[in-house]
C-alpha cells in the first residue's frame, strides 16, 4: 500500500487543482463571461481597445490558464473546434477548454475511486478512461436533446412563417414573429438569424450558419430549397407548408420506428457493456486472477483480441439498430 502512495497523492492534489477551479467557473460565471466579451471586442477594434487589454488582466491571466494548459498539450486544435461545436449545438455555456479540465476531473476522480476500491494500480487508466468519456456521454445526450426539439418544433414555426407571408408580411418579419410565438430552442436558432442579418450579414448566409450549427437535415432542406426559391422564384408560402407536412411525417415515422427499435437497442446496450463491466467486477473482487491475463504474452493477446472483437460487435450491433429515414 506505501508504494501507491505517491500515485494516491498526485491524484489527490490534481483533482483538488481542477475542482476548486471548476468551483470558480461556476460561481463567477458571469463575470468570466463579460471578461471575455470585453476581450473579444478589444480584439476586434484596436486602437483604444489595445490600451483597454494592456491595462486589463485578459482573461485567460485571470482564469490562471488551468485549461488552457490542458488545450495546449493537445496534439490537433480541431479536437477543440469540434468540442466546441457540440457544445454550441447543445447550447452549453461552456468553452471547450472548460469542457476539458471537467472531463480530466471526472477522469482522475474515477481512476483514484477504482484504485482506493481494488487497491490494483492496473485499473487505474480503465477509471480514468471511463471518468473521461462520461461527460461526452451527458454532452452528447443534451446535443440530441436539443436536436430534437428542434426537429419537433421546425414544421411549426415553417407554418407561422408561411403564414405570415400570406398576411403581407417580409421573410424576415415572418421569422420574427415565429421566434416570438415559439419556445427555445427554435427560437433561439431563427432569433440568431435575424440579429445576424440586422448587423449586416445576407439572410441566405445567416441561414446557411443555421444549417451548419444545427446539424440537423430538415433545416438543412428548408434552408436549400429557400435559397433555391430566392435564384428561381415560385411560392415561397407553399414551398414551405410542403416542407413542413414532409417533415411532420418524417417526425412521426421517427417516433414509429423508436418505439420498434427500443428493445433492440436496450439489448444492444446490455450486450456492450457486459464484458467490461465482467473485466471491472473481476478486477476489483480477485485482481490476482484477472492479473494472470496482464502478466503473460498470451494473455495480453487475448485481451487485445477481446477489445478488437468488443469494437467490431459495438459497431455492427449499432448499425443493426439504426435506421436511417
Amino acid at each position: 500500500m506505501l508504494k501507491f502512495v505517491p500515485v494516491i497523492l498526485i491524484m489527490t492534489f490534481l483533482t483538488t487543482v481542477l475542482l476548486v477551479y471548476g468551483l470558480y467557473s461556476v460561481f463567477y460565471r458571469k463575470r468570466i463571461a463579460i471578461l471575455h466579451r470585453l476581450e473579444t471586442s478589444t480584439q476586434e477594434t484596436g486602437g483604444y481597445a489595445g490600451e483597454v487589454s494592456a491595462a486589463k488582466p485578459t482573461t485567460r491571466e485571470q482564469m490562471g490558464g488551468v485549461f488552457n494548459l490542458i488545450a495546449k498539450i493537445l496534439p490537433r486544435k480541431e479536437y477543440l473546434e469540434h468540442k466546441k461545436a457540440k457544445l454550441a449545438q447543445a447550447a452549453i455555456l461552456m468553452r471547450p477548454e472548460e469542457f476539458l479540465g471537467i472531463s480530466a476531473l471526472t477522469g482522475l476522480v474515477a481512476g483514484l475511486l477504482m484504485f482506493l476500491v481494488s487497491q490494483n494500480i492496473i485499473v487505474v487508466p480503465i477509471g480514468f478512461f471511463v471518468g473521461f468519456k462520461i461527460p461526452d456521454l451527458f454532452l452528447d445526450q443534451a446535443k440530441r436533446k436539443r436536436s430534437r426539439k428542434i426537429n419537433n418544433q421546425l414544421p411549426e414555426a415553417l407554418t407561422i412563417v408561411a403564414n405570415g407571408l400570406r398576411a403581407g408580411f417580409s421573410f424576415n418579419q415572418s421569422m420574427s414573429v415565429a421566434s416570438k410565438e415559439l419556445e427555445n430552442p427554435i427560437a433561439d436558432e431563427f432569433g440568431k438569424v435575424i440579429r445576424e442579418n440586422s448587423l449586416g450579414k445576407p439572410i441566405e448566409e445567416a441561414l446557411v450558419d443555421m444549417s451548419r450549427r444545427t446539424e440537423d437535415e430538415d433545416i438543412d432542406m428548408f434552408v436549400t430549397a429557400l435559397i433555391i426559391q430566392r435564384q428561381v422564384g415560385g411560392n415561397l408560402a407553399e414551398i414551405l407548408d410542403t416542407i413542413s407536412e414532409t417533415i411532420r411525417e418524417r417526425v412521426k415515422l421517427k417516433g414509429e420506428i423508436k418505439t420498434l427499435t427500443t428493445e433492440g437497442k436496450f439489448s444492444a446496450v446490455i450486450i456492450s457493456i457486459l464484458p467490461i463491466a465482467i473485466a471491472a467486477a473481476m478486477s476489483i473482487l480477485n485482481p490476482g486472477y484477472i492479473g494472470t491475463l496482464i502478466t503473460h504474452t498470451i494473455g495480453i493477446a487475448l485481451i487485445v483480441a477481446a477489445v478488437i472483437m468488443e469494437i467490431i460487435g459495438i459497431y455492427l450491433l449499432g448499425k443493426i439498430v439504426d435506421v436511417d429515414i
